[in-house]
């Protein structure tokens, strides 16, 4: 079992972007500058900026000439969704970074003071409210215009809102000397005449703070942003923009840019759009505009190679089974040089072995079959989770338990391509999953299907009437790869696979958490009763990728069954119906089928009508749900069926 941490031990091969980034932040004829680290969930950019922090850290190095050139580089890293409950986002982040550098840096009185100044006039902003929306800073068009003009002093507005002090509690302890005094008790003992500073102010003192500290470079590691709410995003990106993005500081800003262009989306949707009129901005010019005055450098994260994966999970499973530190060390290092030479060669077994052998030893048995598994499965695993970091390892840690739980049962006709395989089936695809549950369930574990699905698409027809006849789900890019890779499942008993993983067969494997955050935004949005959330959820339902549409589609499909009083959830497939969604449509029919009846709301029996007529190509599948409906008079889709055919009549 493996940890689900980000680490500053490169397995991935990803020290090439962290050095990339690192050789901009450092660069003083590149600053300022912001860099937007884009990546899908669980891409590995977290750990990206942990070696980019190990690496700026003077104390990563013994050579005096290394110390000596990181010495005036600060790094500071910050996590938003940590202070997502905060009353101010802004005020966060401000007081977080002025916090680090009193406590990374050595500061004299006069540096303590000017510290000491700038936290108090953010919790000055923070008291009086201060917002770009509150004090006239709209950053639409701050940033659209690139106005400098709009950095305003808004002191008139909230001074009359922060705490005042008399001369006697101004008074400060003579007890320790304050250079001495911890900052937070130092900030209680100074209160300067005027904490009541503009935006341009706040800027030029810190800029001032940054020369006077010897800091060459500052640069901040803004990390899950992707995990706060859009408000949140938007206040975060614009702190940065207007209070710290001054000369000799860059920031690096992980994040998947679906939902950063999310939440500009959200954040701006009162403003009027028309792509017709050429004097209004649309949509998407608004948001690619607004990205570009916040990010002047985007870096998306690759995803892995089946290469890069298999080299990966060798990394992992030696880390777990070689308990010797140095020889563990000594095959790390080995992968580091291998990559310098050949970054396109797999680091598998052979090379593992070749470092055992110069040690006068052998690869031991466990690690030995852990690599042929890594081998085997690897194109398997990539194609099946897009070569995501995150979702290997904890495919793996679910693997490692499947395995545990067939030996502890006895079943030892388990074999590891095979698990593998469904399990990959089970992630990606839960409905197509639990159907292939449903149909070796009734033929004593050898389903026929499976065997018509791989006799035809091993055929040169690309749309086969036999797998048509099956079910038009199995026909997808993913599923004609998924169902022609070896190790083929015809004449395999399938019953114990499914035994161990019975755990799942409610819920399946993807559950919540294993959902991607953007997929959880579109579905949120989907069943809100806002149009222009619904319409921003299909916008971004249009350019995911297949396995994120099928878990979205899975996970909406689950809780209208179990809910099936909730009509949000209904409405939210139909939509996707509505706009042609692939896969939405047998989603629909599914979950009007399986629902319990009792409780389905009758306007669902009306909307079932009149998606027959605004979609008439979809005539025969909803004529069948009529059908069942129809039969079941005494519910209330039912009656509202019955009664509206009536009607017409």
């Amino acid at each position: 079992m493996w940890a689900d941490n980000e680490t500053a031990v490169d397995f991935l091969g990803f020290k090439v972007h962290s050095d990339l980034i690192k050789s901009v932040v450092t660069n003083p004829n590149l600053l300022p500058t912001t860099i937007g680290l884009f990546g899908d969930w669980g891409s590995g950019k977290t750990s990206i900026m942990k070696m980019l922090e190990h690496d700026l850290d003077p104390n990563s190095y013994t050579e005096q000439a290394d110390k000596e050139k990181y010495e005036k580089i600060l790094c500071i890293y910050f996590n938003g969704w940590l202070f997502e409950g905060y009353d101010d986002a802004k005020a966060a982040i401000l007081t977080s970074v002025l916090n680090q550098i009193a406590e990374k840096k050595k500061l004299t009185v006069k540096m303590r003071e000017k510290v000491s100044d700038l936290i108090q006039s953010v919790n000055w902003m923070r008291i009086a409210k201060f917002s770009v929306k509150e004090v006239g800073l709209p950053a639409l068009a701050a940033y659209l215009t690139g106005g400098a003009s709009l950095i305003p002093t808004a002191v008139s507005k909230a001074k009359s809102l922060l705490p005042g002090q008399s001369e006697d509690e101004k008074g400060g302890s003579e007890e320790k000397k304050e250079s001495e005094l911890p900052l937070n008790e130092f900030i209680n003992e100074r209160q300067p005449d005027s904490i009541h500073m503009d935006v341009r102010t706040f800027r030029e003192r810190f800029s001032e703070l940054l020369e006077e500290c010897n800091i060459d470079s500052l640069v901040v590691l803004i990390d899950d942003l992707d995990r706060c709410s859009p408000e949140r995003i938007i206040d975060n990106l614009e702190a940065i923009k207007l209070f710290l993005n001054v000369p000799n500081t860059s920031f690096v800003i992980g994040a998947d840019p679906r939902i950063v262009r999310h939440a500009i989306q959200v954040r701006y949707n009162s403003v009027e759009f028309d792509k017709k009129e050429n004097n209004r901005l649309s949509s998407d010019t608004l948001i690619n505009d607004y990205l570009e005055k916040l990010i002047q450098v985007p870096y998306y994260v690759p995803r892995l190679s089946p290469a890069e994966v298999e080299s990966y999970m060798t990394l992992l499973f030696c880390n777990r089974d070689i308990t010797e530190a140095e020889m563990f060390d000594s095959v790390y290092t080995h992968c580091n040089e291998q990559r310098q030479k050949n970054r396109y060669a797999t680091f598998g077994y052979s090379s593992v072995n070749e470092v055992f052998t110069k040690q006068g030893t052998t690869v031991p048995e466990t690690l030995s079959n852990s690599l042929g598994f890594c081998s085997s499965i690897s194109q398997l695993i990539t194609e099946g989770l897009n070569g995501n970091p995150r979702q290997i390892k904890r495919f793996l840690n679910a693997y490692t338990l499947r395995k545990q739980l067939a030996e502890v049962a006895s079943l030892e006709e388990i074999k590891d391509d095979i698990l593998v395989k469904l399990m990959v089936l089970e992630y990606s695809h839960p409905r197509e999953f639990r159907q292939l549950f449903e149909w070796q369930a009734t033929q004593e574990g050898l389903p026929e299907q499976i065997k018509v699905l791989e006799v035809a698409l091993s055929q040169t027809n690309s749309k086969s009437e036999e797998v048509e006849k099956v079910d038009p789900n199995w026909s997808t890019s993913f599923m004609r790869k998924w169902i022609s890779m070896e190790p083929y499942l015809s004449d395999i008993d399938l019953r114990d696979y499914f035994w161990v993983a019975r755990d799942k067969l409610a819920s399946t494997f993807s559950g919540l958490s294993m959902v991607s955050p953007i997929v959880r935004i579109a579905l949120k949005d989907l069943i809100s009763d806002i149009s222009a959330k619904q319409n921003q959820a299909i916008e971004a339902v249009k350019g995911f990728s297949e396995q994120e549409r099928a878990s979205l589609l899975d996970i909406i499909a689950t809780n209208a069954v179990r809910n099936p009083d909730q009509s949000a959830l209904y409405k939210g497939i139909r939509l996707l119906v509505e706009n042609d969604i692939e896969g939405s449509v047998s989603t629909y029919c599914r979950v009007i089928k399986e629902c319990n009846h009792e409780l389905a709301p009758a306007s669902e029996g009306i909307a079932i009508l009149t998606l027959m007529n605004t979609k008439p190509a979809l005539k025969s599948e909803l004529e069948s749900l009529i059908t069942i409906l129809k039969d079941k008079p005494d519910t209330r889709i039912g009656k509202a069926i019955i009664a509206s055919e009536r009607r017409k009549k």
